[in-house]
């Protein structure tokens, strides 16, 4: 009874400052996000990042481009390239991006299968890959509500872009954010969407992918209990799990990753600062 109030009360908390903040945050570093005002109203922008379509939200009456920027960026000058309605000239809009340097982090993993898997496991691992590969990849034009909620109570690491080291072996840059919270606790749908992908997954444990709108996508990993279904619509603070520890873990967490025009940025960037910050 005392979770579930917690859990109430942090909703309605989130909710509110959901209705009063404008998200996202922009951050022009390698794993952030770009922001950009759009000069003209009159027509419906269509604008890309390096060959894929970017997120276009009307904010105000006026358009603006939200931009992931991939973790391999170097720093420098970037532009997206679209037109308006049907017009057939395209234009560029330039925008420079900074260096940022991200920690390095040594994990000591027991199970040590899941930092090297057996040849028996290769299959299995390949074949989930190209699930996800297809789950990032989804696209449609609906309209995107930005305002995220926090998906479940915790404490944020802020772990996003951190170089890993799984019982010093070196791994690719964690794609995420780590909350940490006791098992059971519920994940919440930050924004409306559509799941897309969900199951049991050799390194990711119990996951759920929702397809936010314009390649939006959110995935919830490591969960103890799935509670939506592939091709299920879920509405904005609607349960679709609980934390756990399933999968490659040292202990109960929601691992969040949140991808823009197909590459992995900082989910922060979505939420408001902590109140007391």
């Amino acid at each position: 009874m005392r979770l579930f109030l917690s859990i109430t009360l942090f909703c309605l908390a989130l909710l509110q400052a959901s209705i009063s903040i404008a998200m996202p945050k922009q951050s022009l570093v390698p794993g952030g996000i770009a922001v950009i005002e759009l000069k003209r109203n009159d027509k419906q922008p269509n604008f890309n990042f390096q060959g894929k379509s970017v997120v276009i939200d009307q904010h105000d009456e006026k358009y603006r481009a939200i931009v992931g920027l991939p973790l391999s960026l170097r720093p420098g000058e970037y532009f997206i390239e679209g037109h308006w309605g049907n017009e057939k000239s395209l234009q560029k809009i330039f925008f420079r991006i900074k260096d940022k340097k991200y920690t390095t982090q040594s994990i000591t993993i027991k199970d040590k299968r899941k930092v090297n898997p057996y040849a028996e496991d290769m299959d299995r691992i390949l074949k989930e890959k190209k699930r996800k590969q297809k789950a990032r990849q989804v696209y449609n034009q609906q309209r995107v509500d930005l305002n995220f909620l926090q998906p479940t109570p915790g404490i944020m690491t802020g772990s996003f872009g951190r170089r890993r080291v799984f019982n010093g072996q070196a791994r690719r840059p964690h794609s995420g954010m780590d909350i940490a919270a006791p098992e059971g606790t519920p994940v919440l749908a930050p924004s409306a969407g559509v799941v897309v992908e969900s199951g049991d997954f050799f390194f990711s444990g119990n996951l759920v992918y929702i397809h936010h709108g314009q390649g939006l996508v959110s995935l919830f990993a490591h969960l103890s209990q799935i509670d939506v279904n592939i091709g299920d619509k879920v509405s904005k603070g609607q349960v679709i799990g609980k934390v756990g520890a399933t999968g490659r873990v040292t202990g109960p967490h929601l691992h969040w990753s949140l991808g823009l025009n197909r590459t992995w940025i900082d989910p922060a960037l979505f939420l408001p600062e902590p109140q007391g910050n």
